[in-house]
C-alpha cells in the first residue's frame, strides 16, 4: 500500500491556524470570509489571484499575516497538485512566522514541505525537514508531532526500512492523544511487521485495534483499510480465512467510494484464490488492473499485471508482458523527470533567494548607524560564545582541558580574524568610506562569525545521529572536493553513548576544517568499520601533504577528545600523497 505523510495534515491545520485566538482579528477574519467562496466552488486558481492580490495591495503587513496568507496560497497550489509552486510557497510562510519565531507554524510548515518531498522521494530530504519541524516543538505541542514522526516512519518504510519505520509510528503514538490516529498509527506498526513477515506480531496489533472501545467510531475509509489488513494478515500467516472476510472489508469501500482502497483489496483476494481456484484469481487480478488503470495508479497497474501475466494463458500474456515492460519504463522516467525538475526548482528558489539577501545586505550598506549596532551585536555574540563555554567547562573536571584549549582557539579566531576586520570595518564607516570595500568586509565577517558558530554549534545525538553526522560530510562537500562515507550503516553509532556520538562528530569536524584549510584535497573517505566491540574510524584525503606531523591545537584537540573515552588515534601524512587518521574506541 502506497502511504503519503500529509492525509488530511493540511486542512486541520488551516482550521487550527484560523482558530486561534492570535488570529482572531480582523485582517483574517476578512481573508477567511473573501476565499471562502473560492473555496466552496473549488475555483483554488481564483482563490490563489484573489490571496496574490492581497499581498500586493495591503500595505505593512506583519509577519504573522504575510505567513497566513502564503500558506492559504500554498494550500491552494497543492489542491491544484502544482506541488513545486506549494512548497514555494509553504517556505515562504515558514519564514516569515521565523521572524516572529512562532514555533508551532514553523513546524507545521516544516511538515508540508517534508509531505511534498517525502512525495518526490527525496527521503533523506524530507527526513531532515521533519527533524527540523521536531526541534521547534515543546512537549505541550504534540498535535503536529505525531504527524512529523509519521512522516519519518513513512519515508522508512518506502525505504524498506521496517524497523526503523516501527520505531517512528511507537513514537507518533506517544506524541497524539487522538485516539483515531493512534489507531492509525498501530495500522502501520502491523503493516511493518506483515513486510518482515512477523505477522503473529502484525494479527496481535491488528486484534487490539479490532477489539477497542474505539474501533466502531473511527471513520470508514480506516475501519475498512485495517479489516482488509487484518485478513490479509492472517491468510499470510496460514491461517484459517475464507472470501467473506475479505469482503467485510470490500463492502466498506464500495459503500465510501473508496476506490483506491479497492485496489487494494482486489490484490489480496487474488492472492487468496491463487493456490485453490486460479480462474478466480485471474478475475480479480483483472478487476485490479482496469481499476488501477481508470484510476491511474501507476505501481497497482504493474502489480496487477505481474498477476496476469503469472495466472493467463500462454497465447494472451504477450501484450500484458510487452505493456508491464513499457509502462515500468515510462513511469520511472516521468518519476526521475519530475523529481529532477522539483529539485531543480528548490535550487531555482534558494538561488532567488540569496540574490535577494545579497540586495539587502547592498542597501544597508550605506546605514551606518546600524552597521555600528551589527558590529556591537557581533562583539556580544562573540562574548557570549566565550563565557558559554567558560561555564560549561566547570561541569566536569576532565573536561576542563579541553574547554578550556576551546576558549583559547575561539579567542585567537575572533582576535584574529574576527576583531580586526570589524575594527577595519568601523574605521571605515566612520572615516564616511561606503563603498564596496566595506561590504566585502562586512561578507567576510558574517563568513567568519558562521564558521565559528558552526564549528561549535550543539551537536544532536541519538537515534538521527547518523542522519545528522551524513549532513556533515555534505556540508563539507564542494565542487572543488567531494566527502565520501564508506559502510557508515554497518556499525550501531546510532546506539552509541551520547558522549562517544559527540566526540566522533567532534574529531571528524576538526579533520575536516584542517582539510578545508590546508590540504587542497579533492577527495575525501571515511570509512567505518567494527572488529569486535572497537569502533574503527579512517579518514584520507588526497592532499598536499606534509614530509612531518607538527602536533598543534587542532590534533591535541582530537587526541585529549578520543582519550576522554578510552580510545586512541593516529596521525599519518606524506608529501603529495595526502592525510590520514585513524581513531578507535570500545563501542
Amino acid at each position: 500500500m502506497t502511504l503519503s505523510c500529509s492525509t488530511n495534515q493540511d486542512k486541520s491545520i488551516l482550521i487550527n491556524e484560523e482558530n486561534n485566538k492570535e488570529n482572531n482579528e480582523e485582517f483574517f477574519k476578512e481573508v477567511k470570509s473573501s476565499i471562502k467562496v473560492y473555496d466552496s466552488l473549488k475555483k483554488y486558481d481564483s482563490g490563489i489571484n484573489h490571496l496574490e492580490s492581497l499581498l500586493k495591495t495591503k500595505k505593512n503587513l506583519n509577519p504573522r499575516q504575510l505567513g497566513y496568507l502564503y500558506y492559504r496560497i500554498g494550500v491552494n497550489y497543492k489542491r491544484l497538485k502544482q506541488t513545486d509552486s506549494a512548497y514555494n510557497y509553504y517556505k515562504k510562510s515558514k519564514e516569515s512566522y521565523v521572524e516572529k519565531y512562532d514555533s508551532i507554524y514553523i513546524a507545521n510548515r516544516l511538515f508540508s514541505m517534508a509531505s511534498i518531498e517525502s512525495s518526490y522521494e527525496l527521503f533523506d530530504r524530507s527526513d531532515s525537514t521533519a527533524i527540523s519541524g521536531l526541534r521547534f516543538l515543546s512537549n505541550k505541542q504534540l498535535r503536529i508531532a505525531s504527524s512529523l514522526y509519521n512522516c519519518l516512519g513513512i519515508n522508512s518504510n518506502e525505504q524498506g526500512k521496517y524497523e526503523d519505520a516501527i520505531d517512528w509510528y511507537y513514537k507518533a503514538i506517544k506524541s497524539t492523544s487522538n485516539q483515531e490516529k493512534k489507531e492509525r498509527y498501530k495500522n502501520n506498526i502491523a503493516n511493518n511487521y506483515v513486510n518482515l513477515k512477523k505477522y503473529d506480531t502484525a494479527i496481535a496489533i491488528y486484534d487490539s485495534i479490532l477489539n477497542s472501545k474505539s474501533f466502531d467510531s473511527i471513520e470508514p475509509k480506516l475501519r475498512s483499510t485495517i479489516l482488509g489488513n487484518h485478513t490479509y494478515a492472517r491468510f499470510l500467516a496460514k491461517e484459517n480465512v475464507n472470501e467473506e472476510e475479505f469482503l467485510k472489508s470490500q463492502k466498506i469501500k464500495i459503500e465510501i467510494n473508496d476506490f483506491k482502497g479497492l485496489i487494494t483489496n482486489y490484490s489480496y483476494l487474488s492472492e487468496f484464490y491463487n493456490a485453490i481456484d486460479k480462474k478466480k484469481s485471474l478475475e480479480y487480478a483483472y478487476r485490479m488492473y482496469e481499476l488501477s488503470k481508470k484510476l491511474k495508479v501507476p505501481n497497482s497497474r504493474i502489480e496487477a499485471l505481474d498477476k496476469i501475466v503469472a495466472l493467463e494463458e500462454e497465447s494472451k500474456i504477450r501484450a500484458f508482458y510487452y505493456e508491464r515492460s513499457f509502462f515500468r519504463d515510462s513511469i520511472a522516467k516521468a518519476r526521475k523527470s519530475s523529481q529532477n525538475l522539483f529539485v531543480k526548482t528548490i535550487y531555482n528558489n534558494e538561488e532567488l533567494e540569496k540574490q535577494k539577501l545579497k540586495a539587502q545586505v547592498n542597501a544597508e550598506q550605506y546605514k551606518s548607524q546600524k552597521q555600528k549596532w551589527i558590529f556591537i551585536g557581533l562583539a556580544s555574540i562573540a562574548g557570549f560564545i566565550i563565557y558559554f563555554f567558560y561555564k560549561r567547562g566547570k561541569t566536569k573536571k576532565e573536561k576542563v582541558i579541553e574547554v578550556y584549549k576551546t576558549e583559547t582557539r575561539l579567542a585567537k579566531k575572533i582576535h584574529d580574524e574576527l576583531a580586526n576586520d570589524v575594527y577595519l570595518a568601523m574605521s571605515k564607516v566612520q572615516q564616511g568610506n561606503t563603498g564596496e570595500s566595506l561590504l566585502q568586509n562586512l561578507e567576510r565577517i558574517y563568513e567568519q562569525t558562521r564558521n565559528i558558530s558552526h564549528e561549535n554549534s550543539p551537536v544532536l545525538t541519538g537515534l538521527q545521529f547518523e542522519k545528522y553526522l551524513k549532513q556533515l560530510f555534505q556540508d563539507f562537500t564542494t565542487d572543488e572536493c567531494r566527502i565520501m562515507s564508506k559502510d557508515i550503516s554497518t556499525i550501531p553509532i546510532n546506539k552509541l553513548a551520547k558522549e562517544k556520538q559527540i566526540v566522533m562528530y567532534r574529531v571528524l569536524q576538526e579533520l575536516l576544517v584542517n582539510m578545508k584549510k590546508y590540504s587542497n584535497a579533492s577527495l575525501v573517505v571515511i570509512g567505518f568499520e567494527r572488529e569486535k566491540d572497537q569502533i574503527i574510524v579512517t579518514y584520507k584525503d588526497n592532499g598536499i601533504g606534509v614530509n612531518t606531523i607538527k602536533i598543534k591545537n587542532g590534533m591535541q584537540n582530537m587526541e585529549t577528545r578520543i582519550k576522554s573515552i578510552g580510545g586512541s588515534i593516529t596521525f599519518e601524512t606524506k608529501e603529495r600523497k595526502g592525510f590520514q587518521s585513524k581513531f578507535q574506541f570500545k563501542k
